[in-house]
């Protein structure tokens, strides 16, 4: 069986030299200090994982990646990074669509295992077609097996009443669309509904959401959340990026048209994993590391037990 192909790009040879030798024994190693270069690869070969640094003169990291997107949708793409650079991981997420963000230094046994994790998924994608582009409108994607007719459940949860009359009107006559302004209530609905698009804030008043997005992703990966904020932190990012594959993260006050062609995307790509749900695999997240964090994922995933046990009970005794 040949090894999973590995592109590293990055204009500093002695990371190149020092991420080939530590790859080398697993994967076919492709390196270069140029993105012009790397492209011309992605065109050329196969490439399982590609693998980016984000300052580097000639092409940023996020550009590179973005075009990578393009070019070669399934090749898992991972971000690797010296700076705390809050716009760039932004880039990297909504453009770059990226698997993971990682900082530099890295673990050698954490980036080894992200990788093979990375290398996994695409060799598990190989087999399928191509991913229609999420560039194409919902009602239009590039592949006829993917049904487009179906009604999907959007929640907005925010408690400005205008996010929702926009997203109402964006989709509410092809989509059923659900408010709620408060933390309780959007449980309810998560747990009652099959929710499949979340457009939400990051925080309620004083109630952080971050816990709340993360539990959802880990146990409903084919849910793809859209976050609207004033907020830029690079920390937090990288956390939604890592442990909640976030699909898109945009600033309010929201733009009526950014937010509508993100909307239509979100809508592309869960069709997608619903033809073809080996797709999943691509949403998988990193489980929290951080104790206060395990702690807080962990009351939400067992007060959404809670509430599909209580939905299950009032069901049982109506019928």
């Amino acid at each position: 069986m040949s090894k999973p192909k590995i592109l590293l790009v990055d204009d500093e040879e002695r990371i190149l030299r020092s991420l080939s030798m530590l790859l080398r024994t697993q994967y076919q190693i492709f390196a270069t200090s140029d993105g012009h270069e790397a492209l011309q690869i992605l065109r050329q070969e196969k490439i399982h994982v590609i693998i980016s640094d984000q300052r580097m003169p000639i092409m940023s990291g996020t550009e590179l990646l973005r075009q990578a997107r393009n070019i070669a949708p399934d090749t898992i793409r991972i971000l690797l990074t010296g700076y705390s650079d809050a716009d760039a991981a932004l880039d990297a997420l909504n453009d770059g669509e990226i698997f993971r963000y990682i900082n530099k230094p890295w673990g050698p046994k954490e980036l080894r295992e992200t990788i093979a994790q990375a290398a996994h998924i695409a060799g598990n994608l190989e087999a399928l077609p191509q991913e229609p582009s999420l560039n194409m409108p919902s009602f239009l994607p590039n592949e006829p097996e993917i049904i487009v007719n179906k009604r999907l459940s959007c929640l907005v949860l925010d408690r400005d009443e205008d996010t929702y009359l926009v997203v109402k009107e964006i989709i509410g006559v092809s989509h059923d669309v659900y408010w709620s302004q408060d933390l309780g209530s959007a449980l309810n609905i998560l747990t009652s509904k099959s929710i499949a698009i979340m457009v939400t804030e990051l925080s309620l008043g004083d109630i952080d959401l971050s816990s709340m997005i993360k539990t959802l992703k880990q146990e409903h990966p084919e849910l793809l959340t859209i976050v609207l904020t004033n907020f830029k932190d690079t920390s937090r990012l990288v956390e939604l990026i890592n442990q909640a594959q976030v699909f898109r993260y945009l600033p309010k006050p929201v733009r009526k048209g950014l937010l509508g062609r993100n909307i239509e995307s979100s809508i592309t790509r869960h069709y997608s994993l619903q033809a073809q749900p080996a797709r999943l695999q691509t949403q998988i997240v990193e489980a929290p590391v951080d104790p206060i964090q395990k702690a807080e994922s962990s009351k939400v995933a067992e007060f959404l037990a809670q509430l599909r046990a209580r939905i299950n009970r009032n069901l049982t005794a109506n019928i």
